[in-house]
Order: C-alpha cells, then sequence, then structure tokens
C-alpha cells in the first residue's frame, strides 16, 4: 500500500505504508518509509591537509573512522588546525569507509574526515542506523576493491522506515536508549570486575597481600610439582553420548567416552594458548588443548587463578601459529601457600569467576532482548 504526502516545501513524495509487528499501545497509523535526505541533513566528511594533525587538544578534534569510536561515542585521538567539513555535538556519526555502517554519536564539536559522514538524526534515527548495521545492510550497498564505501547519494535515498507521529517515533527511540544505558553500565561494570581480579591475582598471588591469620612463608616450585598435564585425543573414533569434548575454542560436541573423569584446568597446546579454562568432569578434549590435573595436596581453584595470572603468550614456542608444550608448562615456576591459604585463594576468585559469568550473562540477554525488539518495533 502507498501513499503521497507533501513536505515541507510543497514537493509530493510517495511513501509506502508500513506496520510493525510490535507497537506501544494507543499507535495505530501505518508507518512511513521516507529517504534519509529528506528527514535528515548529512554532511559527508573531507580530510583536512596531512601537515595539519597535530596532538594539540586545544585544537580541532578529528573524526576519520571506526578508530575514532569507542562503545558508539566518539573519543578523541587525533586533533587538526584545519577545519574542513564539521558535526555539532548531539549530531550521529556514520562511517562511510571500511568498516560500513558503524554508527555513533559526538558530545562534542568535531571536524569529520573522509571516512565518516555526520547526520542531524534523533535517538530514532541512530537506532534506525544500528539495526541496519546489526542486519548487515551496508554490505549489500558497498563498492570499492580496496576499501569498501558507501557514497553520499547512497545515503540520501537510504530508505528509512518510521512511524508517521512523532510521539511515537520519540517513544522508540527512548525505550531503545534506555536498554542502551543498562547495557553500557553492565559492561563498564563487568570491565571494572575484570580490572580489580585482575589486580588482586597478581598481589595475591606474589604474595603482596594475604588473609588474616596466614603467615606462613610460600614455596617455590615448578608446576609439574602441583600439576599433572596430559594432552588430548581424537575423538572421531567415538560414538555419540553426552560426555562433552572441548577443544582451545570451549565446547564442541559430545561423545559416550570420557577421558577424565576428575576436574582439570584446560590450555590450549595451538592456536589460543592464553585462555585456561576449568573443565568439569566428566569431558574429553581434543589434541589442540592440554588438560591438568592437580596432584594430591594442591587446590583446584587456587590452581586456575595460578595459571591465568601466567602470561602464556611469552612462552610462545612458535613463529606462526601460537604454541605451547608439555615441557614448558610443567617448568613454569610458581609459588604456593599452604593448602589451607590455596582454599582461601581459589574460593575467592571462583566468586569472582560467578560475578564475571552473571554479568556476561546479564549482558547477553540484553543485547538479545535488544536485538529482539530491532526485529519486532522496525518494519
Amino acid at each position: 500500500m502507498s501513499d503521497y504526502i507533501t513536505d515541507g516545501k510543497g514537493r509530493n513524495t510517495m511513501v509506502k505504508k508500513l506496520q510493525p509487528k510490535l507497537r506501544f499501545r494507543g499507535f495505530t497509523d501505518a508507518w512511513e518509509q521516507r529517504k534519509l535526505g529528506r528527514i535528515c541533513r548529512i554532511t559527508m566528511g573531507q580530510s583536512p591537509k596531512g601537515q595539519n594533525y597535530t596532538n594539540d587538544f586545544n585544537q580541532y578534534i578529528l573524526v576519520q573512522g571506526n578508530a575514532d569510536i569507542v562503545d558508539r561515542w566518539v573519543q578523541p585521538r587525533v586533533w587538526t588546525k584545519e577545519v574542513t567539513k564539521t558535526a555539532e555535538a548531539g549530531d550521529l556519526i556514520l562511517s562511510v569507509r571500511a568498516p560500513v555502517g558503524v554508527v555513533a554519536k559526538t558530545a562534542f564539536p568535531i571536524v569529520l574526515g573522509r571516512g565518516v559522514a555526520g547526520i542531524k538524526g534523533g535517538e530514532y534515527i541512530y537506532q534506525f542506523l544500528f539495526m541496519l548495521e546489526a542486519n548487515n545492510y551496508w554490505k549489500s550497498l558497498s563498492s570499492g576493491s580496496t576499501f569498501d564505501s558507501i557514497t553520499k547519494e547512497q545515503l540520501i535515498d537510504l530508505p528509512v522506515r518510521q512511524p508517521a507521529s512523532e510521539q511515537e517515533r520519540n517513544r522508540i527511540g527512548k525505550l531503545l536508549h534506555i536498554l542502551d544505558s543498562i547495557l553500557a553500565a553492565e559492561k563498564r561494570k563487568l570491565q571494572l570486575i575484570e580490572m580489580k581480579k585482575r589486580l588482586l591475582l597478581q598481589r595475591i598471588l606474589s604474595g603482596k597481600m594475604r588473609f588474616v591469620g596466614f603467615c606462613d612463608s610460600w614455596i617455590q616450585l615448578k608446576l609439574d610439582d602441583a600439576i599433572c598435564v596430559c594432552s588430548g585425543k581424537d575423538y572421531k573414533h567415538l560414538s555419540k553420548g553426552n560426555i562433552p569434548v572441548y577443544g582451545t575454542g570451549g565446547y564442541m560436541t559430545s561423545v559416550s567416552k570420557a577421558l577424565s573423569n576428575r576436574d582439570a584446568i584446560g590450555i590450549g597446546r595451538k592456536g589460543t594458548i592464553d585462555k585456561p579454562y576449568v573443565l568439569h568432569a566428566p569431558f574429553w578434549t581434543v589434541d589442540t588443548l592440554f588438560y591438568a590435573l592437580p596432584r594430591n595436596g594442591y587446590d583446584l581453584n587456587f590452581l586456575f587463578a595460578v595459571f591465568q595470572n601466567i602470561n602464556w603468550k611469552s612462552k610462545n614456542e612458535s613463529t606462526g601459529l601460537p604454541s605451547l608444550s608439555k615441557k614448558n608448562i610443567e617448568n613454569t615456576c610458581i609459588i604456593t601457600p599452604s593448602i589451607d591459604e590455596q582454599c582461601r585463594i581459589g574460593e575467592l576468585f571462583s566468586l569472582f569467576d560467578s560475578i564475571l559469568d552473571e554479568t556476561n550473562q546479564k549482558i547477553r540477554l540484553l543485547e538479545k532482548k535488544k536485538k529482539a525488539l530491532l526485529r519486532d518495533m522496525f518494519v
């Protein structure tokens, strides 16, 4: 269904009548399809001359592309003495060169480089552009053999689906903005918890910070004294079952036989060698993953904290695909306290990991919720 409307300059424009799946109560009018250039002012960027770039933060902030955007906001990185094209505080910023379609906001006036465009649009337009980005819309428009790019004409002609009612547009934008704010807060919380955990790992596992009541000296030894390092095996000869199989990327499939019936620490043998994780028994691992079983008298959670505190990348033994050897792991030196203190330390970092897991889960659920809203609230 289509209809014609008259814009502010007396021009007739054909608009398609559309209907979303999910709407706020009280709104029943069909949506319209309009061109972005008819409802927003678009400014394509133009890079200043190279000799005018500067690190002087008293000059003009220059935004060249995605490298100047952090968490959907412009983050000053480069300044310029030359003003070419500009955007104002509150404008939207869209990347028009690889990667195409990343949308962000700016909290201050900026100079637009040729990798971005400035768009004067509200929260609804921001969320609509975000939805296009999430759905990989821009890949179908991009062109160029070296860098993907989109032109001003393509932006002007971009079809925007929106409610005819400004009030409904504002309601949609506000709801999604609130969800974005909650997501951003949870991500900041995650970063702070991770930072706190890293700091405590360094201080506690070096013996500089200890629980009250513990004063015995720590013992220096090699990991071989605390763990037994085992190699994974091929699982393709096994039938399907309910025993999980793990590789360097985590869970892979399930089989009928267990390689270990004890909890262990998994660490990559090839590829991803710097992200150990706990393997809960029973399990099977492939040959790209080592699994380390604690020897008698050593706490698994404590040893997992130790593994997380070691810079495994520095132990890489290959110039190509990163790799670790069993010998290299076993010869790594650590210091350990008594078993009672190990258990206290292990419990602390196990609690940190539980909080991090819960926060990550909450972030995933919020992202899933936003994805569903973008799908159902837009046509």
